[in-house]
């Protein structure tokens, strides 16, 4: 099995599980009582699922550099840094370690 067909079975999964996600903060923004009381952890639940889709772009490319230029999530973006011939240049500060953790 070739690297491409490889990256494309794993951008799927990544894909259907940012959907899976996406789909379950959705069902629970419908209830306004709850959204009122969790609305942190419905961001966090977001904030997964806009990682997931950007995983599933950057290994579904091959882990290609424009693909790595388009990844709209900074903290996202730096810790990729180096994965991709001169994606140094692209790569910011270094990690904060609030930069990947969610509460």
């Amino acid at each position: 099995m070739s690297d491409a067909t490889k990256h494309a079975a794993m951008a799927e999964v990544l894909a259907e599980l940012g959907a899976e996600i996406e789909a379950l903060g959705e069902v629970l923004c419908r209830d306004d009582d709850f959204a009122a009381r969790h609305m942190r952890e419905l961001q966090a639940i977001d904030l997964i699922a806009q990682k997931q889709r950007a995983l599933s772009a950057l290994v579904g490319s091959g882990f290609a550099e424009e693909q790595m230029s388009s990844i709209t999530i900074e903290a996202l973006r730096r810790r990729f840094c180096g994965f991709v011939p001169d994606a140094r240049q692209q790569c910011g500060s270094r990690l904060a370690a609030d930069d990947y953790n969610l509460w």
